[in-house]
């Protein structure tokens, strides 16, 4: 399923993940695991780069885990923006979510060099 996203905002993370926020970028719904999670992945059109924002939607902390929702990839999972807390359980990353709060973390799938590191932070 393909959704539009209103993305005028500027691009979080830099130039590196730009092309996940270009016109022809695909957006699509994926199940974050809780109904109370809204969440969306957009991708550039080569499939490379990816960035996953997840809304908290209710008045409750919320949890999930990012990982599985991108595609996996020898790059870290970045930050790019929004707030949450992150632990690891199982051998596993966990975002928790503040009521209405959102997170938005980006992966690269290749060996594409970021142009600012120092705006990406490992989740």
């Amino acid at each position: 399923m393909t959704v539009t996203a209103a993305l005028s905002h500027p691009t979080p993370g830099g130039a590196a993940f730009a092309p996940a926020f270009a016109d022809d970028a695909d957006v699509r719904t994926v199940d974050a695991g809780s109904p109370a999670l809204e969440a969306y992945i957009a991708s550039d059109t080569a499939g490379r780069v990816h960035v996953l924002t997840v809304r908290n939607a209710t008045d409750a902390d919320q949890e999930l885990h990012p990982e599985a929702l991108l595609p996996g990839g020898r790059g870290p999972l970045l930050f790019l923006g929004g707030a949450s807390t992150t632990s690891e359980r199982d051998g596993l990353l966990v975002a928790r979510l503040a009521p209405h709060g959102h997170v938005r973390l980006g992966r690269i799938t290749d060996e594409l060099p970021l142009t600012d590191p120092a705006q990406e932070q490992p989740a």
